[in-house]
């Protein structure tokens, strides 16, 4: 089947690569975003900071935000060393200090660093060469023995150093001793530049990057089915042109660049299939549709049989479901390429014939993909498991980043949720007593909630605690969270609990004098006037004058002498005066003036219209009036 390889790389913060078949269907996908250049392949000049001997693994620095993490496995025999001190096995050893070459094996995910390794492989249009391993080999995608014969008799023919490894690549199959050639050196001749650069630069130092986006989609997308390649940028064109002249000279026939003015996936009718990539849910032909769910540990993909169910035969419409999305489910995997564990939840099928051709299926449809796949079979349960190699980021890592707002989870707390959130908040705020005023801040929702749900609730928190609350909107806050800024209350000053003493005669450093309250007086009414009559007895010290310091303006104040002072300060009550029976006074009563017009109120000439009236004449009746 004929199929199309596009390269757009117009724009530089993001260059696709997509291939098409005859019918528009979109079969590979790659994207680069130049903000996440994927560090996967690269090349660095590291240094060894510490070795664990628990972890069997050691933390290089080379370069990067995060140290690498370097298994001990995946170290080269070249960078072990003896140890100094003869402890141990004598077995040689990777020293702290050391510097080593080093590749990046996986990006940087979450809080893990880089995985690194010392064994560097450079992977070219045919071969991949490694330098490090005294090994030869050919890809296990090529399953026929035929041609695994005439590979291993064309490399037999090719002088390989001792001391260098290569590894055929499917692209290599059908391919003449010249071809092979020619990558060969290409690579021996990019081997050689690394080194010389190494040994004249100290760690950490960058040595060597990934070739160019349109170079890598030729080196690992182009097949022997891809009949046409359209580059739609000058200087990307030039470059894929460059390296097809030195590596496959015969395909620069249908390397051709892209003028026409409608934009090269327009062209093709591609942006809504990509737009597809980037969703949950997957429609299939038969009418049912799959899920696709990356979590941290594994990558569930749920089969469901939607629209195309059929409640006569449950049995058939399961199986024609499964069949469907073997096909779509290895595709999504190219795609958007998926690594790690991957767990498929298929349709409950009785039959077991149907069972095997759902695994025949699936197992034909991922034949297709570069990666290497480790398929399991389907179990009692409807589960398949397999694994994925996984080389770089995937699709939807490179171009979306996490949710500010949900962290990823797809969800968040409703408004009432949230608002009683903050409500609590903000009374755990309020009862501590200790604030005169809170400023709250909250997205402009759960402010609004709170205003009109909780204002009755506000009022008292302010009445009991003595706070002011103030609660405002920011379209800038994130939902569920909100920012108090409080005013702590101002220490009250200490009052005497002498009231009746002035203020002025209160001593700076100490307390006036006070005598002991006396006993309650419990004598008759007729032996109180006479009480009152005995005079009290002075105090035995001598009166003298104290002066004291005015906290008002700092002048001296003279005290008055003490025996004054003691009646001052005295709470002893005095007698209740006789009683006497009071007249009653006549009121008079009060004049009311009306607002009216002057022809109301005659006035004679002269005379005023507001004078006092003439008081009557007292008689012996006005007490018995009242």
């Amino acid at each position: 089947m004929k199929h199309i390889m596009l390269v757009n790389a117009v724009h530089k913060e993001q260059m696709r690569m997509a291939t098409v078949d005859e019918k528009g269907k979109l079969i590979e996908f790659n994207i680069q975003m130049a903000v996440r250049e994927p560090i996967t392949g690269n090349i660095y000049k590291g240094k060894v900071l510490k070795v664990e001997r628990g972890l069997q693994a050691a933390f290089v620095d080379y370069g990067g935000v995060k140290d690498g993490f370097l298994p001990l496995r995946d170290v080269s025999p070249i960078y072990l060393k003896e140890p100094e001190n003869g402890s141990g096995s004598g077995r040689p050893v990777l020293k702290s200090g050391q510097e080593i070459i080093v590749q990046v094996v996986r990006e940087v995910t979450g809080n893990k660093g880089a995985l690194l390794t010392s064994y560097i492989s450079l992977p070219g249009r045919y071969l991949v060469l490694l330098p490090n391993k005294l090994c030869g080999g050919i890809s296990r995608k090529i399953e026929s023995e035929e041609d695994r014969k005439k590979i291993k008799s064309l490399m037999e023919q090719i002088k390989v150093p001792e001391d260098m490894g290569f590894i055929v690549r499917t692209a290599g199959i059908n391919r003449t001793k010249q071809e092979i050639q020619r990558d060969y050196q290409f690579l021996m001749r990019l081997w050689k530049d690394i080194k010389k650069k190494a040994d004249s630069v100290s760690a950490p130092y960058f040595l060597y990057q990934e070739t160019d986006f349109g170079v890598r989609s030729l080196r690992d997308y182009l097949t022997q089915e891809i009949e046409e390649i359209l580059v739609d940028d000058l200087e990307t064109f030039r470059k894929m042109r460059a390296y097809l002249k030195a590596v496959a000279p015969r395909h620069l026939r249908i390397l051709k660049q892209y003028k026409e003015k409608i934009p090269i996936f327009d062209r093709f009718e591609l942006e809504e299939q990509i737009r597809e990539i980037y969703q949950e849910r997957v429609e299939l032909k038969s009418g049912g549709y799959i899920i696709i769910n990356p979590t941290e540990a594994m990558i569930t993909i749920d089969v469901n049989s939607g629209r195309g169910s059929n409640k006569r035969n449950i049995e058939e419409t399961a199986f024609k479901t499964n069949l469907d999305a073997c096909e779509e489910i290895a595709r999504q995997l190219r795609l958007r390429d998926l690594g790690g564990l991957i767990v498929i939840d298929f349709i409950d099928m009785i039959d077991k014939k149907h069972v095997a051709e759902v695994e025949k299926a699936f197992k034909k449809a991922l034949s297709m993909d570069r990666s290497r796949i480790q398929l399991s079979r389907i179990s009692k349960f409807g589960l398949l498991e397999l694994s994925r190699q996984k080389k770089q980021s995937t699709i939807q890592e490179i171009s979306y980043i996490t949710c500010p707002y949900c962290k990823g989870s797809g969800l968040r707390p409703s408004l009432e949720y949230a608002s009683l959130g903050a409500f609590r908040t903000i009374e755990s705020e309020a009862v501590k007593g200790i604030y005169s005023e809170l400023k709250v801040s909250l997205p402009h929702e759960i402010a609004q909630y709170i205003l009109n749900n909780k204002r009755t609730e506000l009022f008292k928190l302010e009445s009991a605690f003595g706070v002011a609350l103030y609660i405002e909107g920011r379209a800038d806050m994130v939902w569920d969270k909100l920012e108090i800024q409080q005013s702590v209350k101002e220490r009250p000053v200490e009052v005497s609990a002498m009231q009746d003493v002035p203020l002025l005669q209160l001593a700076e450093d100490t307390e006036p004098d006070m005598e002991p309250e006396p006993e309650p007086d419990v004598r008759s009414d007729a032996e109180i006037p006479a009480a009152a009559e005995t005079p009290r007895k002075r105090g035995r010290r001598r009166p003298r004058h104290r002066k004291k310091k005015n906290p008002m303006g700092g002048f001296d104040i003279t005290m008055p002498p003490d025996d004054m002072l003691e009646e001052t300060l005295s709470f002893t009550e005095p007698p209740p005066p006789p009683r006497v029976q009071t007249p009653l006074i006549p009121v008079k009563p009060l004049k009311i003036i009306k607002a009216l017009p002057d022809e109301f109120y005659p006035v004679e000439p002269g005379g005023d219209l507001f004078a006092p009236e003439p008081e009557p004449e007292e008689t012996g009746d006005d007490q018995d009036k009242f």
